[in-house]
């Protein structure tokens, strides 16, 4: 009786392990010395019959699981070994937990479901440690407690003074050739730059080539009677020069000016050698003149 009880226990210690029968297998990367923020790696490893089959919806999915601890990744590998399957579970947490001081928390445990078996997996714990320690070290004198106090500095001020009077003065300076420029008080009484004006406007009109021109001519003798004061002919430009001596190095762009003014307006054969482009030039040489001043 005894001999076939023992070849009956022999039998059942020799057929496959089932899922019932699982084991598992948890192994952390470090079991302490974790500080807020950390994550946590773990492997847990399942043993199983071959034949066993997971439920993938019974894994852990990804997110908090406490108001300290998170659940951040999530991988399963399946490796058959003879008549055993072993499932490697790969976790990865993440410690939100402030330490005041070296203690253990928890990891919780899941199950997971490889058909109608149920494998528990337990819950486990790491060490956590605080980031600074809470209490100074003892001192034999109450007064060693507080920190020396800091030695007092001397900021050398010359060198900012210095920059800053140079900066100021250069800053003046620039206001000032920008207000002479645009006429600002206390210069609002410079002469007007009527030529300058011109220039721009010939130069935006440029474009129209000779079509443009008469129009052009005529805004050119305008301008020369505002420098003038009046209406100035042809006849008069020597005078005009002698009152205004800085366009007097142009005198001979007026004479050909002039006289191309006449061909344009009172001659039936009008003579096509003076130009838009050669107007535009006269009048760049008149605002360069002017902005001499």
């Amino acid at each position: 009786m005894r001999v076939a009880l023992l070849i009956v226990l022999s039998l059942l210690w020799a057929l496959p392990t089932r899922a019932g029968d699982a084991r598992v297998t948890i192994h952390s990367a470090r079991p302490f010395g974790y500080f807020v923020g950390d994550l946590i790696r773990a492997r847990i490893e399942i043993t199983t019959s071959a034949d066993a089959t997971l439920a993938a919806a019974s894994l852990p999915r990804p997110g908090p699981l406490s108001v300290s601890l998170d659940l951040k990744a999530v991988e399963i590998h399946a490796t058959t070994i003879g008549a055993e399957k072993r499932w490697d579970l790969d976790l990865v947490y993440q410690n939100f937990y402030v330490a005041l001081d070296a203690r253990n928390i928890e990891i919780p445990g899941f199950e997971l479901h490889f058909g109608d078996e149920t494998v528990l997996i337990p819950a486990w714990s790491v060490g956590v440690a605080p980031l600074r320690e809470i209490a100074p070290a003892k001192q034999d004198r109450p007064e060693d407690y507080l920190r020396p106090d800091s030695p007092t500095v001397f900021a050398n001020e010359t060198q900012p003074e210095r920059l800053a009077i140079t900066f100021g003065a250069l800053s003046i300076f620039v206001l000032g050739a920008v207000a002479r420029d645009r006429a600002w008080p206390p210069f609002q009484r410079r002469r007007e730059r009527i030529f300058n004006a011109l220039a721009r406007e010939l130069a935006a009109k440029a474009h129209a080539g000779h079509d443009a021109l008469p129009g052009a001519i005529q805004r050119m003798h305008r301008t020369i009677d505002r420098a003038n004061g009046g209406t100035l002919l042809g006849e008069d430009v020597s005078t005009f020069l002698a009152r205004r001596p800085e366009f007097a190095s142009l005198q001979s762009s007026f004479d050909r000016f002039f006289a191309a003014s006449r061909g344009e307006f009172f001659s039936e054969g009008k003579a096509d050698t003076y130009g838009f482009a050669e107007l535009l030039d006269f009048a760049r040489a008149l605002a360069r003149q002017e902005r001499a001043l």
